[in-house]
Formats: structure tokens, sequence, C-alpha cells
């Protein structure tokens, strides 16, 4: 899901020069990382079959700051490897909110990295397929009816345009996913 977002966006103008194809690989290697800081978390907390307390749900947003300085670690030993670049943004920033509302610093619109905004669709939108011990897999058009109200809020409002523009590539990829799982 991230790899074809970056991709679309590589073709508008202006992003080109940014997203690179190397930053796409980097990308897509470094995506599945954006959670690995929930290594740091409490049994109790991450095996918990029902939704999280308030005081739960504080220590469980640790988790972006905890995977974000053990990558920086790994980082001192490789200090110009891009995909350890793009695997701390993302696992920082994931859960910032184009409206400064998220988490762990509260930034804002485009001073969130490109790589978590593009993370924190498809990190979403896989949430919101899946099923979980709390709660039922939502379908593809209730999940993106939801990405589409979290536009200018939750999402850069540019991803969700992409991200509904090409809903059924991205349906698809996630359908032979799930599929292969």
């Amino acid at each position: 899901l991230c790899r074809l977002l970056a991709k679309k966006i590589q073709e508008l103008p202006g992003y080109s020069s940014y997203v690179t194809d190397t930053y796409i690989d980097n990308l897509y290697m470094a995506c599945p990382l954006h959670d690995i800081g929930k290594i740091g978390m409490p049994d109790n907390i991450l095996l918990k079959p029902d939704r999280l307390s308030k005081d739960e749900y504080n220590i469980m947003k640790n988790h972006t700051v905890f995977g974000s300085d053990t990558l920086k670690e790994v980082k001192k030993k490789y200090p110009d490897n891009m995909f350890l670049d793009l695997a701390i943004e993302i696992s920082r920033f994931h859960h910032e909110k184009w409206d400064g509302s998220g988490y762990p610093d509260g930034l804002k619109g485009v001073d969130i990295p490109l790589s978590a905004r593009i993370m924190a669709i498809a990190d979403v939108y896989d949430a919101l397929r899946s099923k979980r011990v709390y709660k039922q897999a939502y379908s593809h058009e209730e999940s993106m009816d939801i990405i589409k109200q979290g536009s200018e809020t939750h999402f850069d409002p540019l991803l969700v345009r992409i991200f509904t523009d090409y809903e059924n590539e991205f349906r698809g990829i996630y359908d032979n996913f799930a599929k292969s799982l």
C-alpha cells in the first residue's frame, strides 16, 4: 500500500525529485518497522483482548518514541543509511495527524514527514480492514469512508485524494495480501 501510494505521488509535479525510485524502495522496506517500538510495551497492554483504557493507551503511545529511539541507536552504526532515516521517521511520526492533534510531537501538515503521512493512511486502512480481538473487520467501502472523513484532520488531503482516486488498486493489493495469510 505504501509503495503504490508513493509511486502515485512520484507522478505528481514537484515530487519526482524527492520521491525517487530509491526513496520508494527504501520506504517499502522501512514501513514494516512502523510499530517496532511495540516490543517495548508491557504484555498486559500489548496483548489485551479488549480496548485499552485511557492510561493504557497513553502508555501504548510511547511505542513511537521507543521505536524511533531504538532505530536511532542502529543509525549510529550506519549514519548514511536512507532506509534507516525513513524507518526512524515512520516509526516516530506515523501517528501524527494533519491537524496537529496526533502524537508524539503534535506535528501538523507538511511538518509531518511524507513517509509518515503515507504510512498513516496505509496503517489505518489495514487496521480498519483487519479483524481484531476487540472489533470486526470493516469493509473496503466503510474503510474508505472513514479515511475520506479524516481528510484534512487525520490525513494529508492530497494523499487521501490519491488513495481515493486509485482505491480499486489499493483494495486489490490489500485483498491479495489478506488471501496470502
